[in-house]
């Protein structure tokens, strides 16, 4: 497992750490963008190595905001955090290290090379921002339970993973589940799969599968009416009209309103209260498509607005660079006619 405490007091992140490991990477060519003389500036480092610093906390990395590249393995790090502003990340190693859980990586969406070998994690999760993951390396961690295995069906970019050293490893038909389970990777554990034993444990599991495979599309299903709901309700909020297209609004007025439930129970209350909710759903419909008429309007009006700003932008850009090869031309005439002639002694 990951190794403990030692007799070297824990380190955080700190920004005299960041710097030494900058200069260091500087002096050795390894950031090419930045200039080996010069003031160091960290929003130009796109690669950054932490490793065997005894790092209990990663803090102070807020600053690094085009970093592709961060390598903090063999430290003590028992949480991930602090990665946020990481967004063009794309190569993570966290490798020996003491973390319990996967979490932290939600603004991570460009990585695709992820290590957490040789932790203390029981269950892989968390992981759903990351559509480019690729590579991943979970092993000698935690694992046993074969749900973890099934999450990994959702990473379709995935081609090489490495699992071995998990107790769910250790199981009789692990391979065969695993290949059976995942057919988008590759490689397992850093050896190429053969379709040959791909193909047999895709037959010992076909029922499992097949069962997994109906539940995945319902989920799936689900899922779409559900994002297919959240964004007509951010349409409908951004055109101020949300709740307005069904009954919704009266509903929740009457249901408010303790005296008008009382008139209900008179007679004859009920026909008049349907006709009113008739001509108030009528006027709220009218009231509904006015603002997504109105929406659409304003839409336009802003997409022309900006279109205009950028054509602006270009004409400016254009005249600009006309003007500036003029003046080269000029300046480059009244040099030559400031040049003395030459004269021999």
């Amino acid at each position: 497992m990951a190794r403990l405490y030692d007799a070297i007091e824990p380190e955080v992140v700190s920004m005299v750490m960041l710097e030494e490991a900058v200069e260091s990477l500087r002096a050795d060519g390894e950031n090419l963008l930045i200039p080996k003389e010069g003031k160091l500036d960290y929003s130009e480092v796109q690669a950054i190595r932490l490793d065997f610093r005894n790092i209990l906390r990663i803090e102070n990395l807020w600053m690094f905001t085009n970093l592709t590249k961060l390598q903090m393995d063999n430290n003590i790090i028992e949480r991930i955090e602090g990665l946020d502003t990481l967004q063009k990340l794309t190569w993570l190693d966290l490798s020996f290290n003491n973390i319990t859980r996967i979490e932290g990586l939600d603004s991570l969406t460009e990585l695709t090379d992820l290590s957490l070998y040789n932790n203390r994690i029981k269950v892989i999760e968390n992981m759903d921002i990351l559509k480019k993951l690729d590579v991943f390396s979970i092993g000698n961690n935690q694992i046993e339970d074969e749900n973890s295995i099934r999450y990994l069906r959702r990473f379709s970019g995935l081609r090489t993973l490495c699992l071995k050293g998990n107790p769910f490893a250790t199981k009789p038909n692990y391979y065969e589940f695993v290949i059976s389970h995942l057919p988008q990777i590759n490689f397992l554990d850093y050896k190429l799969i053969d379709d040959a034993p791909r193909e047999e444990a895709s037959k010992k599991y076909e029922i499992q599968l097949q069962q997994l495979l109906t539940l995945e599309e319902q989920e799936h299903e689900k899922q779409g009416k559900l994002d297919e709901q959240t964004k007509k309700y951010h349409l409908y909020k951004d055109a101020f009209v949300e709740n307005m297209d069904e009954n919704q609004l009266f509903a929740t007025m009457f249901k408010e309103d303790v005296e008008g439930l009382k008139l209900v129970k008179v007679p004859g209350a009920d026909e008049i209260l349907t006709q009113f909710e008739q001509k108030f759903s009528t006027i709220v419909r009218a009231m509904f498509d006015s603002g997504l008429r109105e929406k659409e309007l304003r839409d336009r009006e802003i997409e022309d607005f900006w279109a205009c700003i950028n054509e602006a932008k270009d004409e400016n850009t254009r005249k600009a660079a006309v003007v500036v090869e003029e003046f080269k031309i000029y300046r480059t005439k009244v040099f030559d006619k400031k040049q003395l002639p030459f004269k021999s002694c």
